[in-house]
């Protein structure tokens, strides 16, 4: 369950009156997660919107009968998908509309398509949210009024060590307490640039045959295959190890030396964030929302995207100095204060208000 939707029920219950979340449900995918996992513990209202495919229509009278039958204050959106609905079937009139944007993926010409529909589609809303200010400039310049548009960086919970987690972990991935760990995070998708980050980690390596650390890869991703060729074309057997998707990643932060973000875009980055609370030393592409949450050389080191040297030479910066490690980590747990669950929910409040 995100921050942005901890954030958005805790809204509901204090000041709106209640809340029901609507959730697209495509063919027989799993339904048993996180999200309905959360909402029965919370005892709240969770309806399923089952589509037999991405195109399905038969979901527009049921989405329209929905939103009269609730007849909600806010509508709240969270996608392009939505967004787009929303607009399309006009079920915001005599509403009040917020819709979240959390930047766009551009892997193909049909993404590139949804991504236009949907700077359209947010022209309409009565605000929209985006994680940063270079995503808002980006709105703007396509005609989202900007009297409409809000800078809202994500938020964070103070991370807690559980050493069995870690203890576990380690023997779970055949890496003892001795050897380094270069961690990364994240969806394995071409603009994260990860086989930049591969590219450095194997120069990195080359530099320090005597105390060689191990690359972990937490996420699952169309980059996956070309990324494990990629590492064994340039990397020794068993120094990088693809963990595919983890549902609780937290046990990784404990286990990691280095924190490593190589992104080509991004917006306010959770796993930057996470990293920072858990007191990592972090290495990250100075790209969209990052240089909004980190600092370079106070509580990061940031490096221009893919620069493959100079994320080597950040990397081998960082895992040869105890010092600028302990340095970094102590600035990067301040950064977490500024960015609490609770300061984004106060922040919310204000908008919901603001829009009513």
């Amino acid at each position: 369950m995100t921050g942005t939707a901890k954030a958005v029920l805790e809204y509901a219950r204090e000041a709106a009156g209640g809340i029901e979340v609507a959730n697209f449900v495509r063919g027989s995918a799993n339904v048993n997660n996180s999200l309905t996992w959360t909402m029965e513990a919370e005892n709240i209202p969770l309806r399923l919107i089952r589509e037999k495919g991405r195109f399905d229509t038969a979901v527009l009278p049921y989405l329209r009968e929905l939103v009269d039958q609730l007849n909600p204050q806010i509508i709240w959106s969270n996608s392009v998908k939505s967004h787009f609905l929303v607009n399309w079937l006009g079920v915001q009139q005599g509403r009040k509309w917020v819709a979240f944007h959390h930047g766009y993926t551009s892997t193909d010409f049909k993404m590139q398509c949804y991504n236009q529909l949907d700077r359209i589609s947010l022209r309409h809303a009565d605000r929209t949210l985006t994680v940063c200010q270079a995503f808002a400039d980006q709105l703007i310049k396509r005609g989202v009024p900007r009297a409409r548009v809000r800078v809202q960086h994500m938020p964070v919970r103070p991370y807690t060590l559980d050493p069995v987690r870690v203890r576990l972990l380690r023997e779970e991935l055949g890496i003892d307490a001795q050897t380094r760990v270069v961690l990364s995070v994240g969806r394995l998708s071409r603009e994260k640039g990860h086989a930049y980050l591969i590219k450095a980690f194997a120069e990195c390596c080359a530099r320090n045959k005597a105390d060689d650390p191990v690359l972990i890869l937490v996420g699952d991703g169309p980059e996956l295959a070309s990324l494990r060729e990629l590492a064994s074309s340039c990397l020794p057997p068993k120094s990088v190890i693809f963990t595919g998707h983890r549902d609780d990643v937290s046990g990784f932060y404990g286990l990691a030396s280095i924190f490593v973000l190589p992104s080509l875009s991004e917006g306010t980055p959770n796993v930057l964030l996470e990293a920072m609370a858990a007191k990592l030393p972090v290495v990250a592409t100075s790209v969209g929302g990052i240089p909004e949450l980190a600092s370079d050389g106070v509580n990061a080191l940031l490096v221009p995207s893919g620069d493959v040297s100079a994320l080597s030479e950040a990397m081998e910066q960082l895992l040869s100095s105890s010092k600028l490690r302990l340095e970094l980590a102590a600035a990067a747990g301040k950064v977490v204060l500024e960015h609490s669950p609770q300061r984004y929910y106060e922040a919310l409040q204000a908008i919901f208000q603001e829009v009513c």
